[in-house]
């Protein structure tokens, strides 16, 4: 049996996974990885990373290894939506970043037997 801190301690590795095969796409389509896990008090966000037309992307990830608890994108709610923009906010008038063109993603991971993973990309998560 898990104890609580053995199951947060493999929800934590789980997730980095799907982080990492996140940023490894990104970086395959043309993004430039500027910061990962970025945090401003309890707020997170997985990735920051500026595509090749400079636009800014928040990315939240969201990964699954078993559908019991739904899908990934499910887990996105109007609650996370609202956290990515304030962090997002946060992040560009702590780094004096002017007016430049902001993107709200969101990659859903969804780890399946044998080592495959479906991943899609929803660049426009916050519309």
């Amino acid at each position: 049996m898990y104890s609580k801190n053995k199951n947060k301690s493999l929800n934590k590795a789980k997730g980095d996974a799907g982080e990492k095969i996140a940023a490894e796409f990104l970086e395959k389509i043309g993004y430039k990885i500027i910061k990962t896990n970025f945090r401003s008090g309890h707020k997170e966000i997985d990735i920051i990373a500026e595509s090749e037309n400079g636009v800014l992307n928040f990315i939240e990830v969201k990964s699954r290894f078993e559908n019991r608890f739904g899908k990934p994108v499910e887990a996105f709610d109007n609650n996370k939506k609202n956290k990515i923009i304030g962090i997002s906010l946060f992040f560009m008038s702590k780094f004096n970043i002017g007016k430049k063109s902001v993107n709200y993603g969101l990659i859903s991971i969804e780890f399946i037997e044998r080592g495959s993973v479906k991943l899609i990309y929803f660049e426009n998560a916050c519309d």
